[in-house]
């Protein structure tokens, strides 16, 4: 998309209908489901196209006011005939866990938005039925985690329309949403979920709402100072090119992320000026719409910075996308709001370069243009679609993103970046190398369970159990924009260690070069620099071992990349390794830093990370970590 302007109502309206006039292309005869992809989804294609129509709604309704008559009719018409059971396009009965509960909250709230405008235009019978409809959700059990919150939206547009629900119907919810509570304004996503995405995009939307709706209610002055508790967190989310770093699930909601900040004006919670929280906004908006994110038709595609089916989750249909509709819950905003008249800022130049994001298990670490999380790891079951890649990868990375796999067997096909992995050597694999079938040892041990999480602001620390009788634990430190990753290796048998940094772009149409010096190696290439150094004290050698990783394995391009790794095979017993990353899309920049890597030493049970003046002192035996 060309450049855009973002300032007045007008433009952010206009974005809107750019974005979402091709879906209009594809509605159904009856207005109530939106049709086109063909890719399968876990609940089925035709609570898809229901799907569509309520997505669209998340930016349509609160400008409802503002769309033209066409428009309007369409958004009405689809709501009359969805619920109504005796029309072709009836959205149906659900069940317990449905997905349709998902999307019930923004066809619930399309009847406030605009002084009711929608709620308005519907005569009595029709109100009848949608509420008849929507009220299924109350009788049925919804997932734990922000799922809760759908009961709680649904009962408060209810009684916002004079229709009161007993408060028993979602007290359970709000009970259950507490639950998942942590601190610093964090949630984790039910009992057995994680901390990611979903606590801005969804606990605290929603939460925000809440707050809108019943403003005297004393929930909503808690979930206010969460979401003032989370923003301070949060900042540390998003570089100064407005790209936010990809983790976690739900990859493909792309700039829903920001939604977090469009729900806190919308509620009035300004924990930044206004002009800064536009920044963070217009920054995050013009970063996506730079990338390929729509189809031919314009329709946002399946994927991240590209159509990439692979990253997708089993709940991801090709209408899913339209959730990051949500950021433009701003054109719910008066024209009068300051919003409108304010010219964005920059970043916050106060941010710290370094912040320890406890509830998230993360150190996020800022260079220049360049946002890492370091990350310990979240312990929680693989329940997610690569669980192993999204959640506990050393590192994610603003700039490089992080890759996913297309195999468990060569290193070009697990594109393991940010990762350490191990190989048994009594497992063999056929692999094509070289043009020739050659015996490897295969496949891959990657990080999936981690226990003994310790962090402080220099340094996490956890431990990978790989077996029963191995284990892998690992400190993360920041220095000057390094990466440091000190490793404790207990094996019961020889393996094969393989560890690697971040992937770069590597096109065959311009080839970058790969530099091997002593223990150190590092690639140069047009998007970016990516180096990888063996700081350990020990003898151990390591290999070089960089690859380049198949296509459309990467978030951040769907070229080849280049991925710097180093090998060793360690027999059995305790081992230490220590490894330096250093990677950034300013060549010039990353070379310089190149020259002078951290020195690093062990004196005792201390290890002692120089750089220049700087040094981290790490006390393993009480995880205790001093810098100066």
């Amino acid at each position: 998309m060309s450049k855009i302007k973002l300032e007045s109502k007008d433009d952010y309206l206009a974005l809107f209908k750019t974005i979402n006039q091709p879906l209009r292309e594809k509605f159904s005869s009856g207005f109530a489901r939106i049709k086109f992809g063909q890719n399968g989804v876990g609940y089925g294609t035709k609570i898809a196209e229901m799907e569509g129509f309520s997505r669209l709604l998340w930016g349509a309704a609160p400008a409802i006011r503002m769309l033209d008559d066409s428009w309007q009719q369409q958004l009405i018409q689809g709501i009359i005939h969805g619920t109504n059971p005796n029309h072709t396009e009836y959205w149906g009965d659900i069940q317990d866990r449905d997905q349709r509960m998902v999307e019930m909250p923004a066809i619930a709230l399309a009847l406030l938005h605009g002084d009711h405008f929608i709620w308005k235009h519907l005569s009595t019978a029709e109100r009848k039925k949608v509420l008849t409809w929507l009220s299924q959700i109350f009788d049925y059990e919804c997932a734990d985690g922000n799922w809760q919150f759908f009961k709680v939206i649904v009962a408060l547009v209810f009684q916002e329309l004079g229709h009161e629900v007993d408060a028993t119907k979602y007290a359970l919810s709000l009970e259950k949403i507490e639950a998942c509570y942590l601190d610093d304004g964090w949630y984790k996503d039910s009992s057995r979920g994680r901390q990611d995405y979903y606590t801005p995009f969804a606990f605290h939307y929603y939460g925000l709402i809440y707050s809108r709706l019943v403003p005297k209610a004393p929930l909503s002055a808690v979930f206010k100072e969460r979401a003032w508790l989370f923003a301070k967190e949060y900042l540390h989310f998003f570089a100064e090119d407005g790209a936010n770093v990809p983790f976690g699930r739900s990859m493909i909601y792309r700039y829903a992320v920001s939604a977090f900040w469009s729900a806190a004006v919308y509620a009035n919670l300004l924990p930044y000026e206004l002009a800064v929280m536009k920044g963070l906004i217009n920054r995050n908006l013009e970063w996506w719409l730079s990338k390929n994110i729509f189809d031919g038709e314009g329709l946002l595609n399946l994927g991240y910075t590209y159509p990439q089916l692979s990253i997708t989750e089993p709940y991801n249909s090709a209408l899913s996308p339209y959730w990051s509709n949500k950021i433009f819950l701003l054109l719910a905003l008066p024209d009068e709001h300051p919003y409108w008249h304010t010219a964005q800022t920059e970043m916050p130049a106060c941010r710290p370069t370094q912040k320890l994001l406890t509830q998230a298990n993360m150190l996020a670490v800022h260079d220049k243009g360049h946002t890492q999380l370091l990350n310990a790891g979240q312990p929680g079951p693989n329940y997610h679609t690569l669980s192993n890649e999204k959640y506990l990868k050393f590192a994610y990375s603003s700039q490089f993103g992080f890759s996913i796999p297309r195999s468990n067997q060569s290193k070009e096909e697990t594109a393991m970046d940010s990762m350490i992995g191990l190989q048994t050597l009594d497992r063999k694999t056929l692999i094509s190398q070289n043009q020739q079938t050659v015996e490897a040892v295969g496949p891959f041990l990657i990080r999936n369970k981690v226990t003994n999480i310790t962090l402080n602001n220099q340094a996490i620390a956890s431990t990978w159990q790989v077996t029963d009788s191995k284990s892998v634990r690992t400190w993360l430190l920041a220095l000057d924009g390094w990466q440091l990753r000190i490793h404790q290796i207990n094996l019961d048998e020889p393996a094969v260690i393989y560890e690697t940094g971040f992937a770069v772009e590597n096109t065959p149409e311009k080839l970058g070069d790969i530099i091997i010096e002593s223990n150190n190696q590092y690639f140069e290439g047009k998007k970016g620099f990516s180096g990888i150094a063996d700081l350990s004290v020990t003898d151990t050698t390591r290999s070089h071992t960089p690859v380049n990783c198949l296509p459309n394995t990467n978030l951040m391009t769907y070229e080849m990349t280049c991925l710097p790794g180093l090998e060793t095979i360690l027999d059995e017993g305790i081992h230490w390794l220590v490894t330096g990353i250093f990677a950034h899309q300013d060549i010039k920049y990353a070379k310089e830093q190149w020259r002078t890597p951290p020195a690093v030493t062990l004196n005792q049970n201390e290890w002692i990370i120089a750089r220049g003046a700087k040094q981290i002192i790490l006390n393993l035996s009480e995880g205790q970590c001093m810098a100066n």
